[in-house]
């Protein structure tokens, strides 16, 4: 009997080992990690013994998608669904939706464009911002270089933006953070923007209404809206262990509370 005790005392003692050991890494795309990141000070709150590490350095869906397949990542957050070959062993799982819509500065005295309006701007063709009725001045459209999910979006739902090719004069940069940036301390700046987290942290930027219609949550839910993407995450093959835990914590009312605060409108 003491041998029977002794035995199922190991056994509880080496599992426990094992799970304090056990250390998941999150990190890829911006657009989902101050949610990722402040989740997971609640979940270690809640579960010490764990260990969750959030890299807090954007890296893009691209760098999400190669960090989980390279081992770096064990969660890869990313702000679309694996396509083409990035799909080989990936599981995706969407976390919620956020909108997508015209960024400018609070202090531009416009609340609304058309959709010709928004490809009359982004092209170039406009260039003033007394054209469109928002005073004098010169617009500057600002865009991402690359892997910018915000400009697939409009690409998709806006038939003129779809071959759009942006103002010759618009400028560059390579992360959202620096385009957000640029929104929210410049007056002439026009962007396409996300309302998730980056913009509670940008009270300078507002989102135009498009077509009539009101950039808001309860649009989206109401199919009103339509621009928005997905947020999601990505592992190799089906969650285990801690990262299975922990992505069910983000299911949980607490997970979900911390979504809804941040701009997301939860998918789980």
């Amino acid at each position: 009997m003491r041998m029977i005790l002794a035995l199922l005392s190991l056994l509880f003692l080496g599992s426990g080992v094992a799970r304090a050991e056990e250390k998941i890494v999150v990190g890829g795309s911006g657009g989902l990690l101050d949610e990722m990141e402040e989740i997971g000070k609640i979940y270690l709150a809640r579960n010490p013994q764990d260990r969750v590490e959030v890299i807090t350095e954007p890296m893009s869906t691209t760098g999400g998608i190669e960090g989980v397949k390279s081992g770096r990542l064990t969660i890869g957050s990313v702000t679309r669904p694996p396509r083409g070959a990035e799909k080989a062993e990936l599981v995706y799982r969407p976390i919620g939706r956020v909108m997508v819509g015209v960024g400018v500065h609070i202090s531009v005295p416009i609340a609304n464009l058309t959709e010709t309006q928004i490809c009359d701007v982004f092209s170039g063709r406009i260039k003033s911002w007394k054209e469109i009725g928002g005073g004098e001045g010169k617009i500057t459209v600002v865009a991402r270089r690359k892997d910018d999910n915000n400009d697939a979006e409009m690409r998709q739902k806006i038939a003129c933006f779809k071959d759009l090719q942006l103002s010759s004069d618009a400028v560059f940069v390579v992360r959202g953070n620096e385009l957000m940036d640029a929104v929210h301390r410049r007056p002439e700046v026009i962007a396409l923007v996300n309302g998730g987290s980056n913009l509670l942290e940008r009270p300078n930027i507002k989102i135009l209404a498009i077509g009539g219609v009101p950039a808001s949550n309860d649009a989206i839910k109401s199919g009103k809206y339509k621009y928005y993407n997905e947020r999601g995450i990505v592992t190799l093959g089906a969650p285990q262990g801690l990262a299975k835990r922990f992505l069910d914590f983000i299911a949980t009312g607490e997970g979900q509370k911390v979504l809804v605060h941040r701009g997301v409108i939860p998918a789980l």
